[in-house]
């Protein structure tokens, strides 16, 4: 069984990811991730507040995208409520975790992604990514209920709040397991890779109408897919299929 991956977008203060990494030493997570940092990298200020957990920023992998952090995953959760024009499963914390530990004691590789301090993840983030999880706080009243912006955690309370989840959730894996499937779900790379195909070829047949929603069917293209489950070898058949009917295409009648 391998523990999710931490993967945190655009992170704006050193304190933060120091935080974030203390919190998965606490609760036995080791893999983090940055998705282009905005602040200097190595950073005083994480290494501070880590306290004890150096050894985890010290292995902390920098990428330049989400495509490039999430390229060996296949089971992506997103910490946002964001993305409102993509339908979209949303998950409590504890069913977001129950689906992580059935798919991580199948073998599979997850991730838990989280956005920056301010903006959070953007659509096209959020579109490479199986489910949302949103994090229930109790609304202020000295505050407009309208006024309250989702996830209003800070990352490191955020991070520390589904490692305890992860970690509790071990006292219910099964004592015995079936035999997992001889089939593999595809990688995020793998359905990147069919993303970017399949968006080429709409694009030139003139799917894409108007021009200015484009941004917008793109990323339901991309849920329709994920809901779908898909393993490597499926990815691989949509692939090979697009390929043929484009063959057809140009083929003529002769």
């Amino acid at each position: 069984m391998t523990a999710p991956a931490i993967i945190l977008s655009h992170t704006q203060m050193g304190e933060n990811v120091g935080a974030a990494a203390r919190a998965m030493k606490n609760f036995g997570l080791t893999d983090l991730r940055l998705i282009a940092p905005r602040m200097e990298w190595p950073n005083d200020r994480a290494q501070m507040l880590a306290s004890g957990a150096g050894d985890i920023l010290d292995r902390a992998q920098i990428h330049a995208d989400a495509r490039a952090a999430l390229a060996d995953c296949q089971l992506v959760l997103a910490t946002t409520a964001r993305g409102r024009d993509v339908t979209r499963e949303v998950l409590t914390p504890q069913a977001a975790i129950a689906r992580l530990r059935q798919a991580s004691d199948a073998g599979l590789k997850t991730a838990l992604l989280f956005g920056g301090e301010r903006a959070g993840l953007d659509n096209d983030e959020i579109s490479l990514c199986d489910a949302l999880i949103t994090i229930p706080t109790a609304p202020l009243p000295q505050i407009k209920e309208s006024e309250i912006k989702a996830g209003s955690l800070n990352l490191g309370q955020a991070v520390l709040l589904l490692g305890y989840e992860w970690l509790k959730s071990a006292d219910a894996t099964p004592a015995s397991r079936t035999r997992p499937s001889i089939a593999v779900p595809a990688a995020r790379q793998e359905l990147v890779d069919l993303f970017e195909h399949l968006e080429r070829e709409l694009d030139a047949g003139g799917f894409f109408f108007p021009p200015a929603k484009k941004g917008a069917m793109v990323r339901n293209i991309r849920a329709m897919i994920l809901r779908s489950g898909l393993t490597d070898q499926q990815a691989r058949t949509i692939r090979g299929m697009i390929v043929a009917l484009v063959r057809n295409k140009y083929r003529g009648n002769a």
